[in-house]
This record gives C-alpha cells, sequence and structure tokens, in this order.
C-alpha cells in the first residue's frame, strides 16, 4: 500500500501535489488505486522529454540500396528462408490505435478495407501470417500489441473469428501502459475525480510492454532470433521478407530499418540518419519545414530517407536492453485535451507524451538500413479520404496487383473505378503469386477478386 504521506511530499517536490486535492471524498478503493497510481508515475521522466539532435550534426545512415539489394537478393533470401524455416523469426504487429481519423471508435484493425472481400484489416494482416506459416510448415508467432482502449475489442474480435485460421496460441496479445497527459503549464491533469488523465504510450510502449507482459522472455526461450515489426493500418506491409531476415542475419545485425525515398519533403514519416556513429529516426513532429529541405556538404537533402515503421529487431538485443532495465524516452507534442477541472469536463491546450519504438535504432550498435519500393510495401489506412485513406490504399495495391498478373502474361486493361484484390492465402508475394498462378484467365478487364485457401507448396 503507498504511504500517502510519503507520496504527498513526493508529488509536492515534483509541483504535482493539486492532484490530492480532494482525495479524502473518495470511496476507500478508489483512493488506494489513485495513490497507487500516482505513486508509479516517473514525473521527472515526463518533465524532461527527449530533445532530438541538431540538424547540423545529422550524417547519412548505412543503407543497402536496390542496386545492393538485387546483387545481393540471392544470399540474403537463402538466410532469410532459413531462419524462417528453422522457427528463428516472429512477427509483431502494433495496434493500439482506434479508428477515429476514419469515422469509427472501434480498433483500426476491424475496419473493413478490402473493396471486393470486405476483409477487416487485421483479417489481412493475420491472412499474411497465416500464409507464411503454411509456406514454412510451422505456427509463426503473431504476436499483437493493443491498447487499453482497444484490447478488449481486438480480442474478441480475433476469438469470433477463429483467429483468422491461426493456430491455437499461435496469436499473442498484450497490451501497451499509458502516461499522464499534461496541462500547457506542465500539471498533470484528472480525467475525472480520482482518475488521472492519460494517453496511450505510443508504439515505443511496445517495447516495454513486451517485457512487463513475459513476451519477449517467451520468444528467447523459443530460440527466436528476430521480430518482423509492422504496423496495423500499413496494409501491404509484408512479414513474409526473407530479404530483410536475411540481411539481419549476414550483417549481424540489432535491428534492420526499411527505408524509402520521401514522396515529398513534408510527407509525415520518420527520417533515417546518423549521429556519433549511430543510427536514429527522427520524428516528423519534431523538424520544421525547413529543415526537411535542408541540404548537406554532399548536395543531397539530409532528411531523403523516410521510415514507413517497418523494422526488424534482433531478440537478443532487446532481451539486452530489458536486461539493462532500458525504456524508450518521452517525446512530447502538443494536443486539445478534455480534462475533469472545477466539477466539470473543459477543452484546454496541453501536451501528449508518448515513447517511440524508433528511439531503439539509437541504442543498436550494429544498424543498418534497406530501402524499399513503396509501390509494393506501403499502403497506409489513417485518413478517411485523400491522401493515405481507404480508397488509395486499395488504389496502391490494385496496381500492385495488376503487375502480378501482367507478370504473369495476363492482360489487364482497367476502367475507371475497377480494382483488383488477391488474397494472401492464394499469395502474399510476387513470387508465391508468379509460381501458383494456373492461367485461369487470359485477361482482367474489371474488378476482379483472386481468393485460394489451398495450403501453399
Amino acid at each position: 500500500m503507498t504511504d500517502a504521506f510519503a507520496l504527498a511530499d513526493h508529488l509536492r517536490a515534483a509541483g504535482q501535489d493539486h492532484l490530492l486535492a480532494g482525495i479524502q471524498d473518495l470511496p476507500a478503493d478508489q483512493r488506494t488505486a489513485f495513490l497507487d497510481r500516482l505513486a508509479a508515475v516517473d514525473w521527472q521522466e515526463l518533465a524532461t522529454p527527449l530533445v532530438p539532435p541538431p540538424l547540423g550534426v545529422l550524417k547519412s545512415s548505412r543503407v543497402v540500396d536496390p542496386a545492393e539489394r538485387i546483387e545481393r537478393r540471392a544470399a540474403l533470401t537463402a538466410a532469410g528462408e532459413a531462419a524462417y524455416r528453422a522457427g528463428r523469426t516472429a512477427v509483431l504487429m502494433v495496434a493500439g490505435g482506434q479508428g477515429t481519423r476514419l469515422g469509427s471508435s472501434a480498433p483500426k484493425g476491424c475496419f473493413q478495407v478490402a473493396k471486393h472481400s470486405g476483409k477487416s484489416i487485421y483479417q489481412l494482416q493475420a491472412e499474411k501470417v497465416l500464409s507464411l506459416s503454411r509456406r514454412v510448415g510451422r505456427a509463426v508467432p503473431f504476436l499483437v500489441m493493443t491498447s487499453p482502449a482497444t484490447d478488449a475489442e481486438t480480442r474478441e474480435f480475433f476469438a469470433v473469428n477463429g483467429d483468422f485460421g491461426l493456430a491455437p496460441g499461435q496469436v499473442r496479445f498484450f497490451s501497451q501502459g499509458t502516461v499522464p497527459s499534461l496541462a500547457a503549464d506542465g500539471k498533470g491533469l484528472l480525467a475525472a475525480p480520482g482518475r488521472l488523465l492519460e494517453n496511450p504510450d505510443g508504439h515505443g510502449g511496445c517495447f516495454t510492454a513486451l517485457v512487463a507482459s513475459g513476451q519477449l522472455a517467451r520468444l528467447r526461450a523459443e530460440g527466436v532470433a528476430w521480430i518482423v515489426y509492422i504496423q496495423v493500418d500499413n496494409i501491404l506491409a509484408p512479414v513474409d521478407d526473407a530479404v530483410l531476415v536475411g540481411l539481419g542475419e549476414q550483417e549481424s545485425a540489432e535491428v534492420v530499418t526499411k527505408v524509402l525515398a520521401k514522396a515529398h519533403p513534408d510527407e509525415k514519416v520518420g527520417h533515417l540518419v546518423r549521429v556519433d556513429g549511430r543510427d536514429h529516426i527522427i520524428e516528423y513532429t519534431e523538424v520544421t519545414p525547413e529543415q526537411t529541405r535542408a541540404v548537406g556538404p554532399d548536395g543531397q537533402v539530409i532528411l531523403r530517407w523516410g521510415s514507413p515503421a517497418m523494422l526488424l529487431w534482433s531478440v537478443g538485443f532487446l532481451g539486452r536492453l530489458a536486461d539493462a532495465g532500458y525504456r524508450p524516452p518521452l517525446h512530447r507534442s502538443a494536443k486539445p485535451l478534455k480534462a475533469w477541472r472545477d466539477g466539470q469536463t473543459v477543452e484546454l491546450k496541453g501536451w501528449k507524451s508518448e515513447r517511440f519504438i524508433f528511439d531503439m535504432v539509437t541504442e543498436a550498435e550494429a544498424s543498418i538500413g534497406l530501402a524499399i519500393d513503396r509501390s509494393i510495401e506501403f499502403a497506409p489506412v489513417k485518413n478517411a479520404s485523400g491522401d493515405d485513406s481507404p480508397a488509395s490504399a486499395v488504389a496502391i495495391a490494385s496496381t500492385m496487383y495488376a503487375d502480378w498478373l501482367r507478370a504473369a502474361g495476363v492482360r489487364v486493361e482497367l476502367p475507371p473505378g475497377a480494382t483488383i484484390e488477391i488474397s494472401p492465402l492464394f499469395a502474399a508475394t510476387r513470387e508465391q503469386f508468379l509460381a501458383r498462378w494456373d492461367h485461369r484467365t487470359v485477361a482482367v478487364t474489371g474488378d476482379y477478386y483472386l481468393e485460394d485457401d489451398r495450403p501453399i507448396a
């Protein structure tokens, strides 16, 4: 039980003792829970968010570009394939967000995005893992990070849908934590009497939750060496990527960061750079428009490599961080908030703090980037319309599938509005598609959907 007097002294020193006002009016059990939560918060950490490095010290990171990727493809594929088949690889999807910007209060992964099949984002991502598992002949662990707001609904959604065909126990859920939101003056806020106003601790909370849940220890005990990390809202994010895993194996990397050439300077992606011999990823929220256009001594734009949040983590590396008690630092961003004040809910400007998974890249001594083709790996679903919307993601995916069909000798001529969808259960990659294509049609001239649930050889 928390010592209320010691806590009061601690909060007073941190400038947060206002949170104890009226605590004597709370029911005993609620008062105890509230005191325990206040004592668990690292108020000093909240008061000192991370400051990104100055632009002048940034240099280019080591990136495997498309030419080098082609040159090394056979060797990388062989190494990655061996790791998959030996059970040395798991998939981790962060799925803590709600579909608010899509007009839904449900977890974003529940959103039905596939035009022809009506599949949800969760189903599309799960079927990629199922396809991979069938192909390599073992149940690849599929870790799904939720948030307190999405955990119960996500678990129920998977259960109602039979885990989308995955093996019993193959899906491993764990929930990220929360951190207090702050007023503009740095003071903690209440969501209701006896309850802190808090927000999810960001995708960086994935690491602390992975440790706290015991899931990282389980992976280490199982001999898993690599975690393929994706975010739920990128419907083209590959999980069957032997080149990625093979690069980790051949480079003895602690992290491999996929990067893409930014579409424009203001694209909302992190930036892979090098500072004092270590790779960093600097978030788009922490740079100005002028900085995104700055040119280095080599004549190249410094912030040219964007991170689409697809990484390969070494389990050994994560284990060493866990053993050392590491946790990603907090970043602060200005946000409108709704807080409880003077007996009512009011709107005010304040701060939300989050941990970024990318900060762990800085801890790695062996880090490398891998350039990707955005047209086949990056189709995010974030907004209701326009860029990064369900419509734009479906269009990007359709263009990729049309290329697959053309590569197989099919004539593809789509009228405006027509799209193609190919289930991951038929093929999750171009190579799988070409290997399985049975020439069932010679031309596609309108909407086309291909689904096949037979095991992949």
